[in-house]
């Protein structure tokens, strides 16, 4: 499984670079959204490499290669799903570093302070969208995926873009759970049930994904 992901990654050497551009571009045009401008930027960019995974994959014509081989499909499907955290905390960590330069130079761009909620909310929006997607793109390949794998991006970042608007003040319940975060964090209820949540959603598309993929003719 492990050298499935790692393959996914060594496919998007150059997505790794474009993603620092693409941090700054989305840093510099999502100052105005305040807190939503950390869940915007890691669903957004995480998405993409969602999307360039697939795409170096056609290019490449990997699918055709991994099922000449004797890798049960149950695999390349959930290497697919495992590689969205690492997406995620890469997009993370190069938005750390874009932020933490911003404020050595003292660049005035606005970027808020990586935190640990944005970044969970970003990772989970990905997850979303990635069960959105997959699911399609397993059906068909993804250029015939990409018209819906284009309303889906927009959208997410539609979305994040949206969030300021739908709360242009703080809500007032956000402070006194920021304060009760570590004692909430180490629950077990909330975390079984954070985790049942997302790990429902990713069952059910990785079970439809899969089931699709087994159909395809290729």
């Amino acid at each position: 499984m492990g050298y499935l992901i790692l393959k996914d990654l060594m496919l998007q050497k150059r997505m790794l670079l474009l993603a620092f551009a693409y941090v700054l571009i989305f840093t510099f045009a999502f100052q105005q959204m305040g807190e939503g401008q950390l869940i915007a930027i890691v669903s957004a960019v995480g998405y993409m490499f969602v999307l360039m995974g697939g795409a170096w994959e056609e290019k490449n014509s990997a699918d055709k290669l991994w099922n000449s081989l004797p890798v049960a499909k149950w695999k390349v499907v959930a290497a697919k799903f495992l590689s969205v955290p690492v997406y995620g905390a890469i997009v993370i960590a190069i938005y750390w570093i874009v932020s933490t330069v911003f404020t050595a130079l003292r660049i005035p761009i606005a970027a808020v302070p990586l935190d640990l909620v944005g970044g969970v909310l970003g990772i989970g929006a990905i997850f979303m969208a990635a069960s959105l997607y997959y699911p399609v793109y397993f059906a068909v390949g993804y250029t015939r995926a990409r018209y819906w794998h284009f309303i889906l991006f927009f959208a997410l970042v539609s979305f994040g873009s949206f969030l300021p608007r739908l709360f242009p003040k703080k809500p007032a319940w956000i402070d006194p759970l920021l304060e009760r975060l570590p004692k909430i964090t180490s629950d077990a209820m909330f975390l079984a049930t954070f985790g049942g949540v997302i790990a429902l959603i990713v069952l059910i598309s990785f079970l439809l994904s899969l089931k699709l993929y087994e159909r395809r003719e290729f």
